[in-house]
């Protein structure tokens, strides 16, 4: 199985969002719209879109231009080796609160857990055969997934790629537009336009 997702896991993450974008399209919130819970999930779920929106923009400074070049440890690969997953997965819980679906974000969630250390794994490995001892060292001493802050370091002056921060701006920008969209589907669920087949907590 392992093997099987390492090979495939970009065919199985784009059937489990069109999975999930089925059930944002067809599901609605079982919360009542002005309870305390629905907006305490939306408000959370915004600002977890927003901090994973722009922490990728914050990582992507860092390896636009040196992404597999050479061993990245300033800024946010101080304090974590894989901070771009650690932003995504925060944007992904996000958007399931912002739906209003404790049962869809649960679906993300697991969903991360389950083919991020797979996809970590076989990139470190990549790693570590493109760059050696430098990211083996790295590795040593920066932890995979939680970070620790406690290690934060950074320089005055960085040189990066415009046009591959271009491309990295555009792929976090989704993150930003999830939110509009959303409330345009919650809007059309509950006026009738969009049919829900099923009620979700």
């Amino acid at each position: 199985m392992q093997a099987f997702l390492a090979r495939y896991r970009i065919g199985v993450s784009r059937a489990f969002f069109a999975v999930a974008i089925a059930l944002i399209l067809f599901t609605v919130s079982a919360w009542e719209p002005s309870g305390a819970v629905a907006l305490a999930l939306r408000a959370l779920g915004f600002a977890l879109v927003t901090v994973a929106a722009l922490g990728r923009l914050w990582c992507s400074i860092y390896i636009c231009g040196y992404k597999n070049r050479r061993v990245i440890q300033d800024g946010p690969y101080s304090v974590v080796r894989n901070p771009l997953y650690c932003f995504s997965l925060l944007g992904g819980v996000g958007i399931g609160f912002l739906v209003g679906s404790l049962v869809i974000t649960a679906l993300i969630l697991l969903f991360f857990i389950w083919i991020y250390p797979i996809t970590i794994r076989d990139e470190e490995a990549n790693l570590e055969r493109m760059l050696g001892q430098d990211y083996l060292d790295y590795k040593a001493k920066t932890p995979r997934l939680v970070p620790a802050f406690s290690q934060f370091s950074n320089v005055e002056q960085y040189t990066i790629n415009i046009h591959q921060m271009q491309n990295a701006f555009l792929d976090a920008v989704w993150f930003l537009l999830a939110v509009p969209i959303l409330i345009g589907i919650d809007l059309a669920h509950r006026s009738g336009v969009l049919p829900a087949i099923l009620s979700l907590y």
